[in-house]
C-alpha cells in the first residue's frame, strides 16, 4: 500500500519521536496531530485522494503552499493558526527526512514555503469605557488626586509617551477656548503641537491655577513631586505606581480596567479611538510623532485582525461535526496515532 510508509512515519513521529525524545505536552501533540488530519482534508477535498492513496509522492512544495492558502482562503484560519498548521507539517517533514534519506528533497522543497506575515497589533490598548473609569478614579477632593486625573487626562488626549509628559513645562501649555493645545518634545528632539479637548484644558487651567500660581518660571515642570520641600521631576517609576494604583481602584466599578496597566496603554487607546472615528492615517502619523507612517499603520493592521477574530467567532459557533473519515479510512487513522 503506497500509503504505508507515510503513515508508520506518522505514528512513529506522534507516538514516539514528540513524546518521548522531544517531550512536548499532550497539548502541542493534540496541536500537531489537528495540522496532520487538515492536511488529509486538503489532500482529500481538492485532489480526491482517499487515506489509502496518500503517500509522500503527494506532498510537494507545490502542494504545501497550495495547502496553506487553502487554510487561509478557504478555511477562513487566522494567520497565527495558518502559521502554525504550516509549521508543524514542516516539523513532520523534517523528523520523516532524519528517517528516511529519500525524504529529504521533500522536506528542503516544503521548508521554502513561508509562514505569512502576522499583522502587527496594536498593544493592549485600553477600551473607552476603561480609560473613562481610569480618568474619574484618582476623584477631585484632594489636593493629589486632582494633580493624577489631570496628568491621566492629558497623557491620554495628547496621545503622549511618558517622558513626554514629564519634560512638560507650563509655557507648552495653551488653554484657549476652542483652541487649547500642547506642545510635546518627543524622540530626537522633535517637537510637535497637538490639539487638545476644551474638556482637558479646563482641567488644565484648574490645575495650573492649583499648581502653578501667579507666573510660573519658564524651565519649572508642569508634573512634579515634593521632596525635602523641593520640587523635583517625577520619574516614570513615579506614573506606572500612580496609573496602577487608580487601575487597581478603577477596576472595582470597570472590569476592563486591567489591575496593572502602562502609560503607553493610554496612547494606544487614544490612536485606536482616533483611527475608528475616520481620522486619516497620515493625520495620526503626526499626532503620534511616529518618523515612519509604517508604525502608524500598526493600528489600522489591529483594528482588521479584530474584525477578522469577531466574524471567526461568530462562525465558528457551531456544534462539532462528526467524523471525517469512518470504516477503512477510520482504521488507518487510528493505526497511525491521528485518532
Amino acid at each position: 500500500m503506497a500509503s504505508d510508509e507515510f503513515f508508520a512515519l506518522v505514528r512513529a513521529w506522534l507516538t514516539i519521536h514528540l513524546p518521548r525524545a522531544r517531550r512536548l505536552s499532550p497539548h502541542t501533540i493534540r496541536s500537531y496531530k489537528t495540522a496532520l488530519n487538515t492536511l488529509l482534508d486538503f489532500l482529500r477535498d481538492t485532489q480526491h485522494l482517499t487515506l489509502a492513496e496518500v503517500s509522500f509522492e503527494a506532498i510537494d512544495r507545490a502542494t504545501i503552499t497550495a495547502f496553506f492558502t487553502w487554510l487561509l482562503d478557504t478555511q477562513h484560519l487566522s494567520v497565527s493558526s495558518a502559521n502554525q498548521r504550516l509549521a508543524a507539517i514542516k516539523s513532520f517533514l523534517s523528523y520523516c527526512a532524519g528517517e528516511n534519506p529519500a525524504l529529504v528533497s521533500i522536506w528542503l522543497g516544503v521548508r521554502q514555503v513561508k509562514p505569512a506575515r502576522i499583522p502587527a497589533r496594536a498593544p493592549d490598548g485600553l477600551s473607552m469605557p476603561a480609560v473613562d473609569a481610569l480618568i474619574r478614579a484618582p476623584g477631585q477632593n484632594t489636593h493629589r488626586g486632582r494633580r493624577d486625573t489631570t496628568l491621566i487626562l492629558l497623557m491620554f488626549d495628547a496621545a503622549a509617551r511618558i517622558q513626554e509628559m514629564l519634560d512638560l513645562t507650563p509655557a507648552d501649555i495653551d488653554t484657549t477656548v476652542g483652541a487649547a493645545r500642547v506642545t510635546l518634545t518627543g524622540k530626537g528632539h522633535k517637537i510637535r503641537t497637538v490639539p487638545l479637548m476644551d474638556k482637558t484644558a479646563r482641567h488644565l487651567e484648574q490645575y495650573l491655577a492649583e499648581f502653578h500660581p501667579g507666573t510660573p518660571e519658564a524651565a519649572c515642570l508642569l508634573f512634579f513631586t515634593i521632596r525635602a520641600g523641593q520640587r523635583q521631576q517625577m520619574s516614570q517609576d513615579n506614573v506606572t505606581y500612580l496609573l496602577n494604583k487608580h487601575a487597581a481602584i478603577a477596576h472595582q466599578d470597570c472590569p476592563e480596567v486591567p489591575e496593572k496597566i502602562h502609560a503607553h496603554q493610554l496612547r494606544h487607546a487614544r490612536a485606536m479611538q482616533m483611527l475608528r472615528a475616520g481620522v486619516p492615517l497620515p493625520h495620526i502619523k503626526e499626532f503620534l510623532g511616529h518618523a515612519n507612517i509604517a508604525t502608524t499603520s500598526i493600528y489600522a493592521s489591529a483594528d482588521n485582525e479584530m474584525v477578522r477574530e469577531a466574524i471567526q467567532k461568530a462562525g465558528s459557533a457551531n456544534l462539532e461535526l462528526a467524523p471525517l473519515w469512518t470504516g477503512g479510512d477510520d482504521l488507518i487513522l487510528q493505526l497511525a496515532g491521528l485518532k
